[in-house]
């Protein structure tokens, strides 16, 4: 038993060490063992188009107007930019769709009652879907990033950090690396497994 027990703790450390398998990715990059986590709420429910598939959502405020909106990770049938049909040059979100002709967005949705809302902000499709998302604390939409070619349920290859500019988001930080799910340490910093 005594020469299973380094065995063991080496196959921990390699797992993560914390049983389940999450990990805080810290702003200098590194990966550490998660300890508890504190998602923001889920978005209230609401009357969708039929052909969005959302596949994940949080109740946050990342415009930073005091009040929450739904932040929504949806898959959709394409739709270039209206733009485009006065360009002689191919659109450059020509490509950003899955085989089945749909594209991953982000969506930002004022609830309202009974399961009405207002869009705020709803994104081109992405070069890289969302996979998950999540808002951190200080109002910042970090998002897991897959590929069209991987599909909806695929694991993601990145995960990025965003800031509202009032017309839609900025790039803070993108960071390579593989997870399924997203989530929020008790430090407010990202958690990944």
């Amino acid at each position: 038993m005594r020469a299973l027990l380094p065995l063991l703790l080496w196959g921990m450390a390699l797992a993560g060490g914390d049983g389940d398998g999450w990990r805080v990715l810290h702003p200098d990059g590194i990966l550490t063992a998660a300890g508890a986590l504190y998602p923001p709420p889920s978005c209230p429910s609401l009357h969708l188009p039929a052909s969005w598939d959302v596949r994940s959502g949080v109740y946050a405020d990342v415009t930073g107007d005091g009040s929450p909106e739904c932040i929504l990770a949806v898959w959709r049938p394409w739709r270039d930019w209206p733009i485009t049909r006065w360009s002689a040059s191919p659109s450059p979100i020509g490509q950003n769709r899955d085989a089945r002709g749909d594209s991953s967005q982000v969506a930002v949705l004022k609830p309202g009652p009974d399961g009405s809302y207002r869009n705020v902000w709803v994104g081109s499709a992405l070069y890289r879907p969302v996979t998950a998302l999540t808002v951190l604390p200080d109002g910042r939409l970090v998002t897991l990033e897959g590929t069209y070619a991987g599909g909806r349920a695929a694991t993601a290859v990145a995960l990025s950090e965003w800031t509202w500019t009032g017309f839609g988001f900025r790039l803070e930080r993108r960071v390579g690396l593989r997870a399924r799910a997203l989530s929020v340490d008790a430090q407010g910093q990202p958690a990944v497994r």
